[in-house]
């Protein structure tokens, strides 16, 4: 038994030991990398040249194409549906009736206010000769012609109620929506289908503060879709705003117009160029370099083995590049890649692209 505690202890004395030399071979790895971090404290960055480009100066904005006009067509009177005369995507004119509401009661008040209209009109017709030969007292012919202008504005309105029975298309369009069965039942304001027109078409943009004066009312632009490669419709600025966002962009609406052997249909993404005049160069540097936003933004320029943050003022915008008008020079090395990690004064090690 003595000899048994004896072994034991020999055993947990080496593992003790082994534990001992694992700290201590640890240690001297951690002092070791926080040595070689010293050494190399250097953040790795990509970086690219600010250069003087030539630009086609054509802006490209991107866009979605809408209905010229589209409205919501609701019943104006209460009752059931009795006939249904459109199927969603049906292309409909001006007038069409596209339902009609069970208009026996509002048939029947016009055809009562028919007859008392006719009644009063010729009372009062004939109130007016015998008036010529003193048959009747002007107060006669007065009340005749009060009852007979009353009778008319109950036929007018008799009228108007029963044709509100008809729901129509206020304009040509295509159904894009349908609200309502036969059989349904209805009430006044209750919607019963939708309507788009799309003979032509409209894109709202946003463009930015440095283009938009560049571009005018009438201006002519071409836009095209991936849904049809190689065709450009032809398009018109028919509206600028003359009041900015918040962002600094001002909406621009563009009239296209639609035809019927590459007809757009409307939610379709589009792409709008529009020519800026001649060709021109510009100092230019990749979007990627910004730091904080485009409204404010600033570089991180290379000195030696430094980053120095600077703040410059952009112009136009090339997609993926953006005009550099003030902060950096031709040749100077922006930061691309890597900002995240900077800070003004930050040494970095330079990984070339």
């Amino acid at each position: 038994m003595k000899k048994k505690s004896i072994i034991i202890s020999a055993v947990v004395i080496v593992l003790i030991g082994i534990m001992v030399w694992t700290l201590a071979n640890n240690k001297k790895v951690i002092n070791h990398q926080k040595e070689v971090k010293t050494v190399n404290d250097r953040i790795a960055v990509t970086v690219e040249t600010a250069q003087v480009r030539e630009t086609s100066n054509q802006l490209e904005l991107v866009g979605m194409a809408q209905p010229d006009r589209e409205v919501v067509v609701a019943s104006e009177s209460a009752g059931k549906i009795v006939q249904i005369n459109f199927n969603l995507g049906d292309f409909v004119s001006k007038g069409t009736v596209l339902a009609r509401v069970d208009d026996t009661y509002k048939r029947l008040a016009f055809e009562n206010a028919q007859l008392t209209y006719n009644k009063n009109k010729d009372t009062y017709e004939r109130y007016q000769v015998m008036r010529k030969g003193d048959a009747v007292s002007e107060d006669q012919v007065r009340d005749a012609k009060i009852a007979y202008e009353n009778a008319a504005i109950q036929l007018a309105n008799a009228k108007r109620q029963w044709e509100d029975t008809k729901i129509v298309a206020p304009f040509s369009g295509a159904i894009t929506t349908k609200n309502t069965e036969l059989g349904a039942y209805v009430n006044v304001a209750t919607s019963i289908a939708g309507i788009a027109d799309i003979a032509q078409l409209k894109v709202l943009l946003a463009v930015s503060e440095s283009n938009v004066y560049q571009l005018r009312k009438g201006q002519v632009v071409g836009v095209s879709s991936n849904v049809y490669p190689g065709v450009t419709f032809k398009g018109h600025i028919s509206s600028i705003s003359p009041q900015g966002s918040n962002a600094h962009t001002f909406p621009v609406e563009i009239i296209i117009a639609n035809n019927s052997k590459t007809p757009l249909k409307a939610g379709t993404y589009v792409n709008v160029h529009v020519d800026m005049g001649k060709t021109q160069k510009a100092l230019m540097i990749s979007r990627n370099a910004i730091v904080s936003s485009i409204k404010d933004p600033s570089v991180y320029v290379v000195k030696g083995e430094t980053v120095k943050l600077v703040r410059i003022n952009t112009g136009s915008d090339y997609k993926s590049y953006l005009e550099v008008t003030s902060g950096i020079n031709e040749g100077d090395q922006v930061v691309t890649n890597g900002q995240i990690n900077l800070m003004d004064g930050a040494r970095v090690s330079v990984i070339k692209n």
